[in-house]
């Protein structure tokens, strides 16, 4: 009887989703400055899955244009399209999917170009590293 118990326990424990609450760690900070915060999640940036960026603008501060290439291999160019929380105007999030490579860990770059009225344009490239999912 013992061992029919311990073994219904042990099924719960294995059954339980491994999904995890997104942590601090989770998250990968690429850039932050009094004009400018830029986060990804998850930190290790698997591929084949969806990836969420965030970026905090101070006042005046617009985001022009945003877009991820492969540095460490010709992998094209993936636009961001960058929308406002609602409620939070300085605010942004996006989602992308990396698609796989041959190599396990790929360099990618965040190519972002922010625009204000009277301090002009700030271009800022931002490497990260993909993964493949365990």
């Amino acid at each position: 009887m013992r061992l029919l118990v311990l073994a219904f326990y042990l099924l719960c424990l294995v059954s339980c989703s491994e999904e995890k609450p997104l942590q601090q760690q989770d998250v990968l900070q690429l850039h932050k400055d009094k004009q400018v915060s830029v986060s990804l999640s998850p930190a290790d940036a698997p591929v084949e899955e969806v990836l969420n960026w965030a970026i905090e603008l101070s006042d005046g501060w617009q985001i022009k244009q945003a877009e991820v290439t492969g540095v460490s291999m010709s992998m094209g160019t993936i636009p961001l399209l960058f929308k406002a929380v609602d409620g939070q105007p300085e605010f942004y999030k996006a989602e992308m999917v990396l698609g796989a490579c041959s190599q396990p860990r790929m360099k990618w770059q965040l190519q972002l170009k922010l625009h204000h009225a009277t301090q002009g344009e700030k271009l800022l490239l931002l490497p990260f590293y993909s993964s493949w999912p365990d």
